[in-house]
């Protein structure tokens, strides 16, 4: 069908359901692009060297908000120079797969993603783990047919820097820019960090919250936000 038929049945149809999930500590446990960074930092023994020399002054910096990124940026300098795109690409893939172990997968939280799947949401995992790695580590979950809004990287001369980021505040505006009207339909997240993203939400959703961050959100939301728990993990 084509013409104006075709475009009053488009605008007729309603749109699915958004759905959106944090990454790190809400599908896989761990902060998923810290732990790839040391991995690389520590695989050879220069490079370690270097970085726990170096790490005098930059772990200091994680202190204050203003020079928070600097620091990030610091230690991906020092993880990635001079490793060639292709090798870097490689290493993502390996450390994914490895990331995405059994025991790390939380699997509470993977079975509601898939049961949005299966009903037909539009499911988005906003993450501030960076891309190519968020991207990587989705597909190591068989997370088939998820967008990801992600952190980006640009390679440099010598090694990656940080070019835009996706924590916080940004997940909204980051959503807004691929077209997703706000407020979404559910969103997931363990971390009042994300309390940006759960008043953008109707319904809101905390995955295995540690007691801080369950206090935190109920303070700010009120009793209108479900927990999920893992196995084990309730009340911890």
């Amino acid at each position: 069908m084509t013409g104006p038929a075709a475009s009053r049945s488009a605008a007729s149809r309603p749109e699915r359901p958004v759905v959106v999930f944090d990454l790190d500590d809400t599908l896989v446990r761990g902060d998923s692009f810290s732990r790839f960074l040391r991995m690389l930092l520590l695989r050879r023994p220069l490079r370690a060297t270097v970085a726990l020399t170096t790490a005098v002054v930059l772990v200091p910096l994680f202190l204050l908000p203003p020079t928070r990124r600097r620091a990030t940026q610091g230690f991906i300098w020092l993880a990635t120079a001079g490793v060639p795109p292709e090798r870097f690409l490689d290493l993502v893939e390996e450390f994914a797969v490895a990331h995405t172990a059994g025991p790390r997968r939380i699997s509470v939280a993977l079975d509601r993603l898939q049961a949005h799947l299966d009903a037909g949401d539009r499911v988005v995992v906003a993450t501030a783990c960076a891309d190519p790695l968020a991207t990587a580590v989705c597909r190591s979950l068989g997370l088939d047919g998820v967008e990801v809004i992600a952190a980006q990287l640009r390679r440099g001369r010598h090694a990656f820097k940080a070019v835009r980021g996706c924590h916080g505040a940004a997940k909204p505006e980051r959503l807004r820019e691929i077209g997703v009207t706000i407020p979404v339909a559910h969103a997931y997240t363990d971390s009042a960090v994300d309390l940006p993203l759960l008043r953008a939400a109707a319904r809101r959703c905390l995955v295995d919250p540690s007691p801080r961050a369950l206090q935190r959100v109920r303070a700010e939301l009120g009793e209108e936000v479900t927990v999920l728990w893992s196995a084990g993990q309730a009340g911890t």
